[in-house]
């Protein structure tokens, strides 16, 4: 994640938005967490719980890899697909397709400040609920030793990562105060962290 880039492109788009025009009215949930926390596995035991789908930054990519691909040949955004700015328009085109209308489970995005400000817009205007943040929390000798390689080495990539996310965690919180997070423990076992997040969920939600 790159919170702390700003693209004012993101305002631009959502001034076309309808107020009131409501395309998931159920629980969305946000996975926060540095590398090798879990996030991806919790995301799919948040889905299964909730019984709603999963939208992945992976999956945005995937289906509009064309598009993408176009962007690089022109020289448009010079960014990993993960921070471009065109995912804010590829996620509001997702949220109509009408599976996610009773929730959903973010992974992955938003991933920048301007994917934040994007999702923050449409909370406001009313396209979506306010999230839940659920920010599993690790050490980080915890999580360098997750990372690290058979030499107990941990690679540069991997400490770039773990700088990022103490960042754009910060950055988090300081541009939404009012944002819902909750903390878990991320150093259990999958399963255990999974029911503490299950707890959360049916005090939340109620399910």
């Amino acid at each position: 994640m790159h919170l702390m880039r700003v693209h004012l492109a993101a305002f631009a788009i959502c001034s076309g938005m309808a107020v009131g025009e409501q395309l998931v009215t159920g629980p969305i949930v946000v996975l926060l967490g540095p590398p090798g926390s879990g996030k991806t596995t919790q995301a799919t035991a948040v889905a299964k719980y909730l019984r709603v789908p999963i939208v992945s930054v992976a999956e945005l990519i995937t289906d509009n890899s064309a598009e993408f691909k176009k962007n690089q040949a022109r020289g448009i955004t010079g960014m990993e697909p993960e921070t471009d700015p065109s995912l804010n328009r590829i996620f509001e085109t997702r949220l109509k397709k009408g599976d996610v209308v009773n929730g959903m489970v973010l992974d992955g995005y938003p991933n920048t400040k301007d994917h934040a400000d994007f999702a923050s817009k449409l909370v406001q205007t009313g396209v979506i609920r306010k999230p839940i943040i659920l920010h599993l929390m690790i050490p980080d000798e915890v999580v360098r030793k997750r990372l690290a390689g058979k030499d107990g080495t941990v690679p540069a990539s991997a400490e770039q990562r773990l700088k990022d996310y103490h960042r754009e965690t910060t950055a988090l919180r300081i541009y939404f105060p009012d944002a819902e997070i909750v903390e878990i423990d991320g150093t259990k076992k999958p399963r255990k962290v999974t029911k503490n997040i299950e707890a959360v969920l049916k005090q939340k939600f109620g399910k």
